[in-house]
């Protein structure tokens, strides 16, 4: 503010109530600027995608996500147990592994693990926070096979299929059947319509979506499904019914 303008309230000694106390060049000026930072930020931003931060990985924080973290990593560990009770496997992937919350688990089974992810900043936190782990950035789910960066004995996929469209959620399903061709397949998504959004089709704003244990069941074929269980989180969650645990494995796995 310059001088002329401090002697101006001074002067008139206003005590600004609300907005249309100032006087009417500087209420046009921000208008004006308002509308342009508007208009500007949508023409910048048209091509923009949905960008997942730390927060976003999970929803909660501090206490409530350290009990949110044991419950799944305690759920998965014991399914893990009862299909490998007693060796180790070569390779195990997770799918939109964010900066690594739940990938740990899968080093207590598999002698190499492997994380994918689309945003870069995650992966870079990943890589810091677990170096015996490998981390890759790919720009999109679909085409993770292309890397070529082997198959695995057993892939998993937590809360990513439920906010995608479903020609594109087929699709990553299809790649993720090609890096686990011959082992085990973990998806754990919502299967039941509680906190869904309205948007269904565009990728490139948020979605939440459920789907049946039935629909994964039929985009999975021929995997079959050998084990169904309920997500459970911390008894503070608002959704009482978060998702289902849902274990398939390749037919032509002995029993």
């Amino acid at each position: 503010m310059n001088q002329n303008e401090i002697k101006f309230f001074k002067k008139k000694e206003l005590l600004l109530p609300d907005a249309t106390a100032l006087p009417f060049g500087y209420l046009a000026k921000a208008v004006i600027i308002k509308v342009r930072r508007k208009l500007w930020g949508k023409w910048r931003d048209r091509n923009a995608r949905i960008v997942w931060t730390a927060a976003g990985v999970s929803d909660v924080s501090g206490p409530t996500d350290n009990v949110r973290n044991y419950l799944e990593r305690k759920t998965i560990r014991s399914i893990m147990r009862e299909v490998l009770p007693e060796a180790r496997i070569r390779s195990a992937c997770e799918v939109g592994c964010g900066y690594g919350r739940l990938i740990m688990v899968l080093k207590e089974f598999a002698d190499r693990v492997v994380g994918f992810e689309r945003e870069a900043h995650l992966v870079d936190v990943a890589k810091t926070l677990l170096p015996d782990i490998e981390f890759y950035q790919c720009d999109t789910l679909d085409r993770i096979s292309q890397m070529g960066k082997g198959i695995f004995d057993f892939a998993l996929i937590c809360t990513v299929l439920q906010h995608l469209p479903d020609e594109f959620c087929r699709s990553v399903i299809e790649e993720i059947k090609k890096l686990a061709p011959r082992g085990y397949i973990l998806l754990i998504e919502k299967t039941e319509s509680i906190k869904v959004t309205g948007n269904a089709t565009d990728a490139d704003k948020f979605i939440s979506r459920a789907r049946p244990v039935s629909i994964y069941k039929e985009w999975m074929s021929p995997f079959a499904l050998v084990k169904a269980k309920e997500r459970v989180l911390e008894n503070t969650y608002d959704n009482k019914s978060p998702g289902t645990y849902m274990l398939f494995k390749d037919p032509q796995l002995s029993k």
